[in-house]
Order: structure tokens, then C-alpha cells, then sequence
């Protein structure tokens, strides 16, 4: 077990700030989903008795109040006992930390990009065997001749809505070096567009066959929370009724439906756009989804079908519980901060 080290006056004087996912399981965990964590990690009050420091909001929050002072402050106290200061940033963007000897998770980024220290970060959710699909729906697929891809999400070939999306993200570059705002530039990139434009492409291809739900707008533009669980549970439906799940980025650069289809059982198909995956060199990503390198994706169909053609139904099922083994191993919250605590205790973070 590590004896964690945070700064609880900073979270008592601000209640509501966006909190480290650990933290958070670790002092705020009132419906106790997060149990296991504190097998890995314990909260100790003295600075002199910690093993590691969590700076216990995200960067975002920090900068964005101009409370960046307090976060340095707390590092160098962390950094004057020799103690590794692991720190995080959340968004579809992200910002730049002003400190550049802290270890950062995150989700969205860019591997060309990739900071010293940083580490990438799976996106977290409610596990869709308890909440959404009941378990003995979910069987393992048999491999068909052809396979089945799915998707269901926003992707639009309307050019008014590509031309808005890059003339925001130019808008928020030019913001960023003007020094307007701190949400770090990103590549100029329409999502919806280009995802209608592949699966255009899967859905024309003879030797694929396709489970494509397109909508104009995220979530097919629902507000309430009755309408969010509905469109949740088509989401599952439709990974549950296929082979392969078509993934590309959305506003961030990283996919939460690529942590979703392994959840489920199924096999991604990834349009790498310079992505950061988690626990590269721990993971063998190759053994558990098509990664279809940047540059490369006019081969996605090639890929796909010969990726398919080469399985035996023994392999296509050992494939898909593998990845739903891995999502419970590596993935979820408490699985990723154990092979975290693994690391930190093996000083290989």
C-alpha cells in the first residue's frame, strides 16, 4: 500500500473544484463504488510519512482560477521531501502545466506532443454489463463470413457544421497564442465530417457488413436525463450487435467509445490520429484492436477484412474476451490505478 500525501486545506477551501480521479475515489466515494482503491492507497495527513503527492485538482481548474500560485506552492513542498508529484489535466483540450517535473495524466493529447512525464489516461464509465446490457444478452460473437461493423454517433456530411467546427478550433489556436486563453491548440480536425466520410466508405464495401446509426448532433441532441439513458442504452445495443466498433477521435484527440467497445467485449477499429493509448509497453494494443496508422487510413477496409479473413472462430472469440478481461484488468478506475500503484512501487513512474 502508498501512503498518499494531497493538499486536503486547498479541497476544503474549494468543495466543488474538478478533483484527480483518485482523490476523488479516495475521499469522496460516498456510494462506495470504489472500494478496492483503498487496498492500493492510503491518505496520510503528515507530508514526512507519504511515499508519493497528488495535486488534488486538475490543472484546468488551477489555471483557469488563477490558483496556479497554490499549485506550485504545493510541489515544491512535495518536491523539498523528494516525493513524485503526480498531477492531471482533463478536458477535450487540455492545458499546459506550469510545472514541468510533475508526472501528468491525461486523456486527449497528441503522441508527437507527448510531455516528459505524461502519462495517458483511459476514460471512466459505468460498466455497461451491470447498467445496461443484461448479461445474458451479451454472448460472444460467432465470426460470419463478412464482418460487422458498428457506430453509433454524431457524423454528418453537412459542410456548414465541418466549416464551423475548424473555424472554431482556429479561433481558439489564434485565442491560445494571443494569450487569451490557456486550452493548449489542436490540429485542425472536423470530427462528424470525417467520420460520416469512412463509414460511407465501410458501408459501400462488398465484403463488409454494416450497423451504422447516424446522428446530426451528439447524443441525437437530447438534454434530458431520461433521453441521455435512452440513446446510453441504444449506444450498447449496438456495440453488443457487432463484431468491430469504428473509432475516431471527437473534439480531444482520444476516443471514450474505444474504452467502451473493449467494455463490451468487442474489437475496435481506430483512425489513429497521433493518439496516446494507455499503458503502451505494458498493453500490446496490436493483440486487441485494428490500429489504423495515420496516414494509413485509405487500407482501413483492406485491413479490416483481411484482420477478419485470418481469424478462426476460436481466435475471434479469444479476441473478444480478452478485451472485455482487459477493460476489468487495466481500464477501469480501480484496475488502472492498481497497475499504476504497481509502477510507483517498482519506481518505473
Amino acid at each position: 500500500m502508498l501512503n498518499v500525501y494531497t493538499d486536503r486545506k486547498f479541497i476544503e477551501k474549494h468543495p466543488k473544484g474538478e478533483k484527480f480521479p483518485l482523490i476523488y475515489a479516495l475521499l469522496f466515494d460516498e456510494r462506495n463504488e470504489f472500494p478496492e482503491v483503498k487496498n492500493y492507497y492510503q491518505l496520510v495527513d503528515a507530508i514526512d510519512e507519504a511515499e508519493v503527492a497528488f495535486l488534488p485538482f486538475s490543472w484546468n481548474y488551477y489555471l483557469n482560477k488563477n490558483l496556479q500560485t497554490e499549485a506550485e506552492h504545493f510541489i515544491d513542498e512535495c518536491h523539498a521531501k523528494n516525493l513524485k508529484v503526480l498531477t492531471y489535466i482533463s478536458g477535450d483540450q487540455g492545458v499546459m502545466p506550469t510545472n514541468k517535473d510533475v508526472y501528468v495524466f491525461r486523456n486527449s493529447g497528441y503522441k508527437s506532443k507527448k510531455l516528459k512525464n505524461q502519462i495517458s489516461f483511459p476514460a471512466f464509465f459505468k460498466d455497461p454489463l451491470v447498467h445496461y446490457i443484461e448479461k445474458e444478452n451479451h454472448q460472444v460473437r460467432v465470426k460470419a463470413a463478412k464482418p460487422v461493423i458498428g457506430f453509433v454517433g454524431q457524423a454528418t456530411p453537412n459542410l456548414l457544421k465541418a466549416a464551423k467546427d475548424v473555424g472554431l478550433i482556429v479561433y481558439r489556436n489564434l485565442k491560445f497564442h494571443l494569450g487569451k486563453t490557456r486550452l493548449e491548440p489542436q490540429q485542425w480536425y472536423a470530427a462528424p465530417f470525417m467520420r460520416y466520410k469512412y463509414l460511407k466508405r465501410l458501408e459501400k464495401h462488398k465484403d463488409i457488413k454494416t450497423n451504422i446509426i447516424y446522428r446530426e448532433r451528439y447524443r441525437a441532441g437530447v438534454r434530458t436525463n431520461r433521453s441521455v439513458d435512452k440513446t446510453t442504452y441504444e449506444f450498447y445495443e449496438n456495440i453488443n450487435d457487432s463484431d468491430y466498433i469504428f473509432n475516431l477521435r471527437g473534439a480531444g484527440n482520444f476516443s471514450v467509445r474505444f474504452y467502451q467497445t473493449l467494455a463490451m467485449g468487442r474489437i475496435p477499429v481506430l483512425i489513429d490520429t497521433d493518439c496516446l493509448l494507455p499503458l503502451e509497453g505494458i498493453i500490446d494494443w496490436t493483440q486487441h484492436c485494428i490500429r489504423i496508422p495515420q496516414g494509413k487510413e485509405q487500407e482501413m477496409e483492406a485491413r479490416l477484412v483481411e484482420f477478419h479473413k485470418n481469424l478462426t472462430q476460436e481466435k475471434f472469440e479469444e479476441i473478444q474476451q480478452a478485451n472485455r478481461k482487459l477493460w476489468e484488468e487495466y481500464l477501469t478506475l480501480t484496475s488502472f490505478f492498481e497497475r499504476i500503484h504497481d509502477l510507483l512501487m517498482k519506481d518505473k513512474i
